[in-house]
Formats: C-alpha cells, structure tokens, sequence
C-alpha cells in the first residue's frame, strides 16, 4: 500500500469518526419526533436537552426553553407512539437533592382524549429548592431568635413562669388560710358519725319489737290471718284495674267514619250517591256497611244507565299498611276489591289505585243488553285533604265501559265510636 493509499484511508476513516461524534454530539436521531409546549412561571434550572420522563421512562427531550411574556415556555420532543393524555400534570423533577432535572410527567385520563402536536399546556408551578431552602433557613432563624429572647416566644415563655410563681404563691396561702377549717369539718364528721350510729341502734330495736310482733308494724308481719287480707286486697285492686283498664280499652279503641261517594257518569247523564258507616273495633281491621247508587227512581234519565239503583253494600275489610283489601257485597252483589297507595309514606302518598271485582256469575238482560261476563271496575283517586278526594274511574270494563267522574267525603264521628265501645261492655268477663 503507497503513501497515497494510506493517507486517503486515513483521511475517510477520520471523517467517519468526525461525522459519528457530530451525531452523537449534536443529538441528531433518525427516531421520529412531535412538539408539545409546556408554560411555566420558573423551571427552576432545567436546562436545555434535558430529558421528558413519562410515569418515569423516557419518552423525548427539551428542544428549547424560551420567555413568553412573563411565562417560561418549554418545547418537547416526544417520540412518536407516545400518547400522553389530557389532564397529565407537567413538573420538573430531579434525580437527587444535587442531581440532574429532568422533565417529569404524570399520565392524564384516557377519556379525556389525548394532547395534539403543537398544543400548549400548562405545567405545575414548583418551589425551587434554593428558595425552599432560604425559606427554612429563615424559618429557623426566627425560630433561634425567639428561644434567645429576642421574640414573642421568649416574651410568652417569660409570662407562663411568672404566672406559675404566681399560682404557686396562691396554693400556699390557700393551703395555709384553709387548715382550720379543715379541722373543723374533720370534727363535724366525727359528730355525724356518732349520730348514725345512735340511729342504728334505735333501727336495730324497730326491727326486733317488729320480729317479736310488737305494735301495728309488727302485727301486719306476725299475724298471718291480716296479711292474707291484705294480699287478697291487693289481688283484688289489681284485677279491677286491669277490668278498668279493658273497659276504658273498649271505650276508646272504636273508631268510626261516615263517608259519602259522589258519582257522575256523562254517558247516562246521571248522578248517584253512596253513604256508608266505616267502623274500626281495631287497628287494622273494619266493617263497612250503607247504601250504594242511591237515586230516585223516578227521575228522567237522558242516556241509557245500566247501574243496579238503591242496592246495599257490606264488606269486611283489612289495611295493611299501603293496602286496603275488603270483600263482602259491592253494590249488591258479592265480590272484593283492592285499594293501594303506589307511593306509601312519602309525598305522594295522596294517591290511591282502585280495583274492584263483582258479579261473578252474571247472566241477565238489562234494558235490551246482555251481561255475562263479572264485572270488574277500575279507577285512580287523589286525596285534596284528609275529607275529600276525588277520582275517576272505569266501571264494568268487559261489557259497557262507563267512565264515572267520583268525589269522596269521609270524617270520624267520635260520638258514635263512643257508643259502640260503650255497647261492647257488656261482653267483658264478669
């Protein structure tokens, strides 16, 4: 190999190397990049090719770092692939107290999409750590100048020393002034103490005069004949109370309400009425029995009425909490219905469902139409107060299908409860 061989071998490998430590040097990368701008108020000396570490690994670098008015805005590198979601939190971190800072990056929300290329976000504002560290320099040589004397601490420490000497002074002089009188009620103890031992005595002798039968105490004890009297009084105070308190049971527990049913049916073009007595004998159960569909006969009637007039009705009912089951007669026929409250206890509690079935083995022609089939009504009421309420309802829903519009007039009749308790008296154990 000749001198020119050697020196232009020589000359390619230098510019190889050459080129090689521009592109480590100078952070060139095939790796592909986007840009993501972070404002700060201070960055606290991160410098410039600083690493961006996402949840701690490195994704990119720091192109630059430049003012903005009077923000410090940094540009990122960061690899493409690498998503870093909105919401993320932009600080600068250190390896150590003395270490290296790097970009630090907390992972945002995937739902809320992630940051485009060239969007501006907005970093976390950070303490740096010289100022932290003058700050708590400071801290503590306010803290050194208190304890010398030179603050409010040494002024409040001075005072709790003087009001202890004074709290102590006070104890003594207590102490001192009280002992007399703590001599004297040590000597009002003794006194008291000898009268309850006199008072002992005497109890001990009350006791053995009524062990020996001596006086009236003695002769309720010893006499076995009075007190037999006494516990057959007693026995028989008891049971007389207890028929008292039965009777006055009878009395009040009776509860009853009169109540009266408006109802209008348009297609008839006629109205009707229902009275009826309600009657508790206790919570929970009734007795219901009135009149049902009440009219006058002999009134014209416009449209064509295919309601059962001046039948009676006679049911026993049960309510359990939201609901109201009765059976019996309904207008004067056999059958049962269900009163429920959907909304039981609550702010709705004014309304009521209504179902009724009856006439279940109905065969007949009235005015010129056939029924065979039960009857069965349905209908929604709605309490204005604790007297009225109004509704409607559908009646005989599989054969005529008559819309009847309701009102509802109940109250208690306290005079009547009254009767009626009174009137059971007289099945009470004689």
């Amino acid at each position: 190999m000749n001198g020119e061989m050697k020196v232009g071998l020589f000359v390619l490998v230098g510019s190889v190397l050459f080129g090689a430590a521009l592109f480590l040097l100078g952070d060139y990368s095939f790796q592909s990049y986007y840009t993501i701008k972070a404002e700060f108020a201070d960055v606290a000396g991160l410098p410039d090719k600083a690493t961006v570490k996402l949840s701690g690994v490195e994704v990119g670098k720091i192109k630059t770092i430049y003012l903005k008015d009077d923000k410090v805005v940094v540009q990122l590198a960061i690899r493409e692939g690498v998503k870093i979601y909105r919401g993320a939190r932009f600080a600068v971190g250190s390896t150590s107290v003395i270490g290296s800072k790097f970009l630090q990056v907390d992972q945002g929300t995937p739902a809320l999409g992630h940051v485009e290329a060239g969007e501006t976000v907005r970093g976390e504002e950070i303490v740096p750590l010289d100022r932290a560290v003058a700050r708590a320099v400071a801290s503590m040589e306010a803290l050194v100048s208190d304890i010398r004397g030179e603050g409010k601490l040494a002024k409040s420490m001075q005072e709790i020393l003087d009001n202890l000497r004074d709290i102590t002074a006070n104890v003594n002089d207590l102490v001192a002034n009280g002992q007399p009188h703590a001599q004297k009620a040590m000597e009002r103890m003794d006194s008291i103490t000898a009268k309850l031992d006199a008072l002992l005595t005497k109890t001990d002798e009350v006791v053995g005069k009524i062990n020996r039968g001596d006086g009236v105490a003695g002769a309720l004890v010893s006499d076995t004949q009075m007190k037999d009297n006494v516990s057959a009084a007693i026995t028989n105070m008891r049971d007389a109370s207890a028929s008292v308190k039965e009777a006055m049971g009878r009395v009040t527990g009776f509860h009853t309400y009169l109540k009266w049913d408006y109802k209008y049916e348009p297609l008839a073009r006629s109205s009707k009425n229902n009275f009826g007595l309600k009657i508790y004998p206790r919570a929970g159960r009734y007795y219901y029995i009135g009149a049902a569909n009440l009219t006058n006969v002999k009134d014209r009637v416009e449209g064509v009425d295919y309601e059962t007039l001046n039948t009676v009705d006679a049911q026993l009912g049960w309510d359990v909490g939201g609901f109201d089951l009765y059976a019996g007669v309904l207008h004067g026929s056999g059958g049962a219905g269900l009163r429920w409250k959907p909304f039981f206890n609550s702010k709705w509690d004014r309304l009521s469902v209504i179902v009724e079935g009856s006439e279940f083995g109905r065969d007949r022609r009235i005015k010129g139409r056939n029924f065979n089939d039960p009857r069965y009504d349905a209908g929604v009421d709605v309490a204005i107060n604790k007297y009225v309420s109004a509704g409607v309802r559908l009646n005989d829903m599989l054969e005529t299908k008559r819309v009847n519009y309701t009102t509802r007039l109940i109250f208690e009749d306290k005079d009547i409860s009254y009767l009626f308790g009174f009137a059971t008296l007289g099945s009470l154990k004689k």
